[in-house]
């Protein structure tokens, strides 16, 4: 998808929000929904916009309730924020697959990866009053990486605990 297919899906969406729910519509929040779809990322902090948001002359306040809007709407979703995260993570509903995600709480570093016996389990369950169109799986724990890290972090202080002996 385009950004500008992006930016179009997003402000239909939006639109139909703010007439259901009789809101205004505003050149920041049009604007801010532009500045997301030419980031073409596809998972954004407020990082990301905060630059833009500054060339564009839209406040904190407009940005963080605008993200919050656009949650609301469903064209973004939110994804947690993790110990190695800084800040919240935003991901377009509509582009979403489905997706199985191993996130690093201590780096953030994130993997996807496959596993057809899960994949199967969610396809195949029957969930009254709702259809799914699509998931996501985040798996949190620990990468290898950072395992290593602490292990070798464990056997430094064991050695500096270990009382040394003196031949003399």
């Amino acid at each position: 998808m385009t950004s500008v297919e992006r930016y179009e899906h997003a402000l239909r969406l939006l639109d139909a929000y703010i007439r259901e729910n009789n809101l205004r519509h505003t050149l920041e929040r049009e604007n801010l929904l532009r500045m997301m779809a030419e980031l073409n990322k596809p998972v954004f902090t407020f990082k990301d916009l905060d630059k833009k948001r500054q060339e564009a002359h839209i406040s904190v306040p407009t940005l963080y309730n605008s993200l919050n809007l656009f949650v609301s709407a469903r064209i973004l979703y939110c994804m947690p924020r993790t110990q190695g995260v800084s800040q919240e993570q935003y991901k377009w509903t509509f582009e979403s697959k489905n997706t199985l995600r191993m996130i690093c709480t201590r780096c953030g570093r994130e993997a996807a990866f496959r596993d057809k016996a899960l994949e199967q389990i969610v396809q195949k369950r029957n969930y009254t009053n709702f259809v799914p169109a699509n998931y996501a799986l985040f798996v949190y724990g620990e990468c290898k990486v950072c395992r290593k890290l602490q292990m070798q972090r464990i056997v430094e202080e064991k050695n500096k605990l270990r009382p040394r002996s003196s031949i003399e």
